[in-house]
């Protein structure tokens, strides 16, 4: 039985009541399913294996365009790439790739395929509302849906500063979505606040969990005041795209329903055409995108996966840290190189 199925099973023994045992009886099957399902994730994740032909590729690709476009620096980027060869382990090449960066709204694919973690556990059903805030969040990158999709998966509201004992619990609750990418071999993606718009929606207790320097992982802000800040590499990013890709951090339906929802096309939103999905489609027309973007202060983002029409598959991994923001086509042409170089440009 399927650790989703089991979820199931268990909220069909808890709806009609039967014992208290049998209902452990599934929850202990259920940990030793999820444990299993995490062996198998890290064993997989440990295949992958750096190339040094791919690397050679970023590597020609990167130095050319930072030397063309003086907007640019090396140590602004922070990029990864996977190649998920089928007929061979998957090929890992980066600059920068293990350095934590504020990821912007690209952290907002991580809740989506957390929402679809619950779901597959059996603690929440996707209904008409959530559905709603879903896409929002990912299509739109509403940060208003973004706080809603936290909230719901983490069982909290936002409110006045906490006293300690329920801070604690406060805090432990907004952790299960950096717990739950532990279970599935992805340890270095802090990710457990909402997206905020600054006009007064950071306040109270979302504030006191942001200043708080107690919890391993984060990226302190420059002021030091939030010293809880997410964080995401470029590698961590790519390895998680890479089990939403291959269906292994989620059952087989909901990882093709996150795919769905990342789904672009830069002639629907104008603005990918300087991101992954404008590169890749200047590749081929036929090449489908399934992305996340994100822009923050200094921070231009994007991480996806993109598939040719023969099921090969790139994921790409681009974040951009400068001052003052980067506001060219790097994204889209690194894509576009690398896209040319790992899947080709046929129709």
């Amino acid at each position: 039985m399927t650790a989703p199925a089991i979820g199931r099973r268990l909220q069909e023994v808890r709806g009609r009541g039967r014992a208290q045992g049998v209902a452990y009886g599934l929850v202990f099957v259920l940990i030793a399913s999820t444990n299993a399902e995490a062996a198998g994730n890290r064993s997989w994740l440990a295949t992958i294996e750096p190339s040094p032909t791919l690397q050679a590729e970023l590597d020609h690709s990167v130095e050319r365009l930072v030397a063309e476009d003086p907007g640019l620096s090396e140590e602004s980027l922070r990029i990864s790439v996977i190649d998920l060869d089928g007929a061979g382990p998957p090929r890992i090449a980066h600059r920068h790739g293990d350095t934590p960066v504020y990821p912007a709204s690209v952290v907002k694919f991580v809740y989506l395929m957390a929402a679809y973690a619950w779901v597959d556990r059996g603690q929440i059903v996707i209904d008409p509302e959530l559905d709603r805030q879903l896409h929002e969040m990912v299509y739109s990158s509403s940060n208003k849906a973004t706080q809603q999709v936290v909230w719901r998966l983490t069982g909290t509201r936002p409110g006045p500063e906490l006293p300690p004992p329920q801070y604690a619990e406060f805090r432990d609750k907004r952790l299960s979505i950096k717990r739950w990418l532990e279970t599935i071999g992805i340890d270095d993606l802090h990710c457990l606040h909402p997206t905020y718009d600054g006009d007064g929606d950071l306040f109270g207790r979302d504030r006191q969990l942001l200043r708080d320097p107690g919890i391993e992982g984060a990226l302190p802000s420059q002021s030091g005041e939030f010293r809880n800040r997410q964080a995401m590499t470029a590698n961590e990013t790519a390895r998680l795209l890479a089990l939403l890709a291959t269906d292994r951090a989620l059952s087989p339906e909901g990882s093709a329903e996150v795919r769905r929802r990342m789904l672009r096309d830069p002639k629907k939103q104008k603005y990918l055409k300087d991101r992954i999905a404008g590169g890749a489609r200047r590749c081929a027309e036929s090449m489908t995108i399934e992305s996340k973007t994100g822009t923050f202060g200094r921070i231009i983002a994007d991480a996806g996966i993109v598939r040719d029409r023969r099921g090969r598959e790139l994921v790409v991994v681009v974040f951009i840290d400068s001052s003052p923001r980067y506001r060219g086509s790097f994204i889209a042409d690194l894509s576009h190189d690398m896209t040319t170089a790992v899947l080709g440009c046929s129709e």
